[in-house]
């Protein structure tokens, strides 16, 4: 399949009572859509997919699926600790409608997760998943396990592994990664916080939080740099760095919520035990917005 451009992972929204609240998605994935956003990711971290159970994860899936058409992809979370498990939820994916499956390296037992296991792994989920396979690099979430260069490199070769989503924001092994990799597997950029560099080592593109709050801004990057129009692209890189730091590593899911409801009018509040923002990192993260110029980025009357 081919992978490149700017993909959201999408939150999942819950009401008062913490119910699924579908309407909420489909609005967001609608105007996702308006803005020209062509790609999804559904139960990523911040769809906080460990806080769903499995009938959940369908209905986010299928509501997903629903409101993006037919003719954009969507990608899936569907990683566990067991190789079992995560290919029951390959095929859970696949049944609500996904293109592709996003897969974790196995991390709770952290200590035995050398690189040749994190291979056996991947492969056995690739062989048997009705989905391409997409490696989910996330150090900081998965108790530091880091699939390394020469091991994505050997995955590569999977004709049912298509890519990787990789967090790290380590650019001389993207680079190594680009180098070495079969042609047409793709590496996707974790963060906004490096777009700009990542696509200058080869990224195709990214699946980054920022890109529900700041989609034109996030698809701007991509395009200047593929004009070759670095000067702006500077420009716009180092403007979307600190908002994207709060609605990442500062505040999380509970802050790209918080983001949603000053820009888009809707967002709501996280899980427990997540716990919400606080009033003043509510008004530090408002000021953000207004200082990234976002905060009449997806305005109801413009959508």
């Amino acid at each position: 399949m081919d992978l490149s451009g700017i993909y959201p992972p999408v939150p999942t929204f819950f009401g008062e009572d913490e119910a699924l609240d579908v309407v909420t998605l489909r609005k967001h994935i609608g105007r996702l859509r308006a803005k020209g956003i062509t790609g999804f990711v559904a139960l990523g971290s911040n769809g906080e997919a460990v806080h769903l159970d499995l009938d959940e994860r369908r209905a986010v899936i299928a509501a997903i699926r629903e409101a993006a058409g037919s003719e954009a992809q969507v990608l899936a979370g569907a990683g566990t600790d067991s190789t079992r498990g995560t290919l029951a939820l390959c095929q859970l994916a696949a049944a609500a409608g996904a293109d592709a499956a996003l897969v974790l390296p196995p991390s709770y037992y952290r200590g035995r997760m050398s690189m040749l296991a994190l291979a056996a792994h991947f492969r056995a989920v690739a062989d048997a998943s009705p989905l391409p396979v997409v490696i989910y690099n996330i150090p900081a979430n998965t108790a530091g396990v880091d699939v390394d260069a020469e091991t994505t490199i050997a995955l590569s070769a999977h004709p049912n592994i298509a890519g990787m989503k990789d967090s790290g924001g380590n650019l001389a092994k993207m680079a190594e990664i680009v180098a070495g990799a079969r042609e047409g597997f793709a590496i996707l950029a974790g963060s906004a916080g490096f777009l700009l560099p990542a696509l200058a080592v080869g990224a195709r593109g990214a699946i980054a939080a920022l890109a529900n709050v700041a989609p034109r801004e996030c698809l701007r990057l991509v395009a200047l740099c593929a004009e070759g129009r670095w000067a702006e692209a500077r420009t716009l890189q180092a403007r979307l760095v600190p908002v994207n730091s709060a609605v990442t590593s500062s505040y999380g899911v509970a802050g790209l919520k918080v983001a949603l409801s000053f820009v888009a009018h809707y967002g709501g509040e996280p899980r427990r035990p997540l716990a919400p923002l606080d009033a003043g990192e509510r008004v530090r993260l408002r000021s953000l917005l207004a200082e990234a110029d976002l905060l009449s980025a997806m305005r109801p009357e413009s959508a």
